[in-house]
This record gives structure tokens, C-alpha cells and sequence, in this order.
């Protein structure tokens, strides 16, 4: 006689509430998930997919492996990439990272500076 209450209060407990809202939590999580990961990442595929086909013979690459070198010919899906003086190699398009624009080095004068025992400067 004990077992019956108890298990009709099991079955009242187990009994659905709602159907939306027992998945509310679960579609919005897929929704943020979506917004903040898989939208961008593909927007960023896209853009780099769109550089990729400008691609020219002469331009400066950057490989996934971290190889930098300059294209020297392009045919269909296969790059030939100069990587030094008569060494060059073959890739696939899609291995190519991105465009790489070496860093401009600017050169800075340095003036010296004596500072006296005193601790006063003395520009030259």
C-alpha cells in the first residue's frame, strides 16, 4: 500500500510541464552558439576565399604552416610558391593562408645623450 502513493508521485513529477519550454534553454543556446561562432567564422572564410581569388604571380604569401614566400605561377587549384633563390614549391590554393605584406621598417635617429656626474643632461 506505501508503493502505490509514492509511485503516482513519481509519475506526477515525471509528467512533461511544456513542451516549448522544456526546449527553450536548448534553442537558445544553439541560437547564441550560432551568432557568436559559426556565423563570423564563416564570414570570415568567405572574405578570405574572395582575396585568395585575386591572387597574382608576384604577390607575397603566407602558407598555413607559417612558410612565407611569393607566388611564382598559379594553375587552377595548384600555387607554385617561390620560398627562396630556385627554390620553389607546390601547393594547393587552399593552403595559402592569406596575402603577406612585410612590415615597413622605418628607421629611427637616436640622439645620444651624456648626463654629467651632477645628474644634468648634455645633448650633443
Amino acid at each position: 500500500m506505501l508503493a502505490t502513493p509514492s509511485l503516482s508521485l513519481l509519475a506526477e513529477a515525471a509528467a512533461p510541464s511544456g513542451g516549448l519550454t522544456s526546449f527553450l534553454p536548448i534553442i537558445l543556446m544553439v541560437a547564441v552558439f550560432y551568432f557568436l561562432v559559426i556565423r563570423p567564422a564563416s564570414k570570415q572564410e568567405k572574405n578570405r576565399k574572395a582575396r585568395l581569388s585575386k591572387l597574382d604571380k608576384g604577390d607575397q604569401v603566407r602558407l598555413t604552416g607559417g612558410i612565407l614566400g611569393r607566388v611564382a605561377s598559379i594553375e587552377d587549384q595548384i600555387v607554385l610558391v617561390e620560398i627562396a633563390d630556385k627554390v620553389k614549391i607546390r601547393v594547393l590554393k587552399a593552403e595559402i593562408g592569406d596575402k603577406w605584406e612585410p612590415p615597413v621598417v622605418t628607421p629611427t635617429v637616436v640622439t645620444p645623450t651624456l648626463v654629467k656626474a651632477d645628474g644634468a643632461e648634455v645633448r650633443s
